[in-house]
């Protein structure tokens, strides 16, 4: 599922950033956010962890910093080309990026 971003003048569906969903680049940013966010959930898990056992909690902590880092390359990798593919007058960068969290979030069957 791709959202549409349209002007405010109620023409939704008639702007170029709909070229963005299927293209490689615009897919490996959505998988990029979703590696950072298992990230995260890695390093809260570590965070939680410390409390138990110093050493482990500290070794899983590190992996999930780790992951998000890699989550964050693989992002900007593939959003920023997917930016530069739009013609100008480009759609402002919060719009984007609710795009990608919304196809991130959303659409897990396009990977598969």
């Amino acid at each position: 599922m791709c959202m549409v971003l349209g002007p405010g003048s109620g023409h939704a569906g008639k702007d170029d950033a709909t070229g963005l969903c299927g293209g490689t680049h615009w897919r490996l940013a959505i998988r990029g956010l979703r590696l950072a966010g298992l990230g995260l959930f890695v390093a809260v898990g570590g965070l939680v962890t410390r409390v138990w056992s110093t050493g482990t909690g500290l070794t899983i902590l590190t992996v999930g910093v780790g992951i998000y880092l890699v989550g964050i390359v693989v992002l900007f990798t593939g959003f920023i080309p997917a930016i530069r593919a739009l013609p100008k007058p480009r759609p402002s960068f919060w719009r984007l990026r609710r795009l990608l969290m919304r196809d991130a979030l959303r659409a897990w069957h396009l990977d598969r």
